[in-house]
């Protein structure tokens, strides 16, 4: 059976009428109830020194550079209370809810009328910016149902740049940081994707010279091929000044409970000679429906080691308790993994030789590249959340590697894991030659997707099922609209969608961008098309879907 018959008292082969995970539901046990008080008894306890303080305020454009520098290992409570606020409904009525575009996108829809669409009228959906209350699936429909601008498999480009602009407040702003280079267009690459209900969210890291904003949003609903990103939460907050402001953005994610988890790396100009940790890693934590920060941690000096890079986060949440949730961040350049603990602000870090890149695996090629990168974990995803299963299983892989693994998050939870070595396992088979793997994500069925970067694809695997070379699927192919696809999301809508982002990363860092063809694609697939009639389809299976590999050691 897969995973060391991890799922053995339920499993069973697809064609028989079981779901895989049952709904959650919410409920309070023993557990619950003592973490409960014993949040409630650290807020009573700190709650003095929280009002005592005002962090994460921006800094007047005279101070010093790094002038205000929080404290490292420190964890600040802006608005706990919001924190820690109920998830969201998940009833189609209360789901549908969602804030007029203008509020966040007021250049763009400030005119918008439904007559600037010809979709709405010829697919007969309403204007979805006309009314807040449309029914959730009503108001994406457009994004997939809308003309693409191009379709890869199951995938319809939904942007599309050859290279990036900013919605500056005046063009007297955006003349003056191109003369001095603070605005360097062929500089910047989109590298991470999160959707939340209207917004689209993308992070352009700071590889070179030249970025001004590391973390921006689009709407979600396209209306123009190209358009300029609207910065996160706004343009105050994007300064190399002071690192109480955000720095340097890789990836992010959005919670059950409609918070934005950002991971700033604090590295700039990371592939110059000038690389520096210019500020130190930190995690900030916004409330998406008033933009505003409840709460962030500045990593201890001890999880910043030389040359690291924190460059990916995923969120674990159990039965919508948003109090209770932990984030896992992957240190790709120093292999680790630091985990945080929301509700007393508690991390720790997480080493494993299973972390390391494959020195087999070191070699790329993509196209007419040639490249060796020796990069360690970055990969992350987890198995869903239910009852029949307290536990989760997370699912991660070196870049520089063909294998996957797995560890209960059990053993990650406790401070105490370094004892527990065990605990990481392999997954099965390698996925063979150029089986490089950047970001994966789990649906809530069990599915894997996951962006093979030095093939141009998309790849799935169905959880049922060994981890084999037969049973992993590829549902798309593209050596035009996919290349380097780098990064892979969920949304949280009823029936899911896949977003991923490519961006060409090897030439814009080996030879250059050629400007004058689009090199970064926002895409989006519904996760049931996708795997439709392939092996990742549950109830696709062949005579040898269910047999274990002899090893699982194998790289090619």
């Amino acid at each position: 059976m897969a995973l060391d018959n991890w799922f053995h008292q339920e499993w069973h082969p697809p064609a028989v009428q079981n779901t895989f995970f049952e709904p959650s539901k919410k409920y309070i046990n023993d557990h619950d109830y003592h973490v409960r008080k014993k949040f409630s008894n650290t807020t009573n306890n700190y709650l003095p020194i929280f009002l005592a303080f005002q962090f994460l305020k921006p800094q007047e454009e005279d101070h010093q550079k790094n002038e205000g520098t929080q404290i490292e290992g420190t964890h600040t409570l802006d608005n706990h209370e919001a924190a820690r606020r109920v998830p969201l409904e998940v009833s189609e009525e209360d789901r549908g809810y969602r804030r007029p575009a203008e509020e966040f996108f007021p250049k763009f829809y400030s005119s918008y009328t439904a007559s600037d669409n010809p979709y709405i009228h010829s697919l007969g959906f309403p204007d979805p910016f006309a009314n807040p209350n449309i029914v959730k699936n009503e108001a994406y429909k457009e994004a997939h149902n809308s003309e693409p601008l191009e379709i890869s498999g199951p995938f319809k480009t939904l942007y599309r740049w050859k290279t990036l602009d900013f919605a500056y407040p005046s063009l007297e702003l955006k003349s003056k940081a191109i003369a001095n280079e603070d605005f360097v267009a062929e500089n910047n690459l989109p590298l991470g994707i999160e959707v939340y209900k209207h917004r689209v969210f993308l992070s352009m890291p700071k590889w070179k010279k030249g970025v001004p904003v590391t973390l921006a949003q689009i709407p979600r609903v396209p209306n123009e091929e190209s358009p300029e990103l609207i910065p996160y939460p706004n343009w105050e907050w994007h300064s190399e000044k002071t690192c109480e402001l955000i720095t340097s953005v890789f990836r992010m994610q959005v919670d059950t409970c409609g918070r934005l988890w950002v991971l700033d790396s604090g590295k700039i100009m990371i592939t110059t000679e000038e690389a520096t940790q210019h500020c130190p890693p930190k995690l900030l934590i916004f409330d998406l429906e008033t933009d505003e920060l409840l709460t962030s941690y500045i990593f201890d000096k001890k999880f910043t080691l030389q040359d690291g890079l924190y460059s990916n986060i995923i969120v674990d949440i159990r039965d919508n308790d948003c109090e209770d949730a932990y984030a896992y961040m992957s240190d790709v350049w120093r292999f680790g993994i630091v985990v945080y603990r929301l509700f007393d602000g508690n991390a720790w870090r997480i080493s494993n030789h299973l972390f390391y890149p494959d020195p087999l695996a070191a070699h790329y090629r993509l196209h007419h590249l040639r490249f060796y990168w020796m990069d360690g974990i970055f990969g992350m995803a987890l198995s869903p959340s239910s009852e029949s299963h307290e536990d989760r299983l997370l699912y991660f892989h070196s870049m520089s590697g063909y294998h996957e693994f797995y560890v209960k998050t059990s053993y990650l939870r406790k401070e105490s894991v370094e004892k527990a070595e065990h605990a990481f396992k392999i997954l099965g088979q390698s996925r063979g030659d150029q089986g490089h793997v950047s970001s994966s994500v789990m649906d809530d069925n069990g599915i894997m997707f996951y962006n093979l970067v030095a093939l141009d694809s998309i790849g799935c695997w169905d959880s049922r099922k060994p981890y084999v070379r037969a049973n992993l699927g590829l549902v798309a192919k593209d050596k035009r609209t996919l290349v380097f696809p780098n990064d892979i999301r969920l949304d949280q809508d009823k029936r899911q969608s896949m977003w991923i982002i490519t961006n060409r990363l090897p030439y814009y860092l080996i030879e250059g961008l050629d400007i004058s063809k689009f090199n970064f694609r926002v895409m989006s697939a519904y996760t049931d098309d996708a795997i439709k009639g392939t092996v990742c389809d549950p109830n696709v299976r062949s005579k040898g879907t269910f047999v274990e590999p002899n090893d699982g050691i194998g790289c090619r």
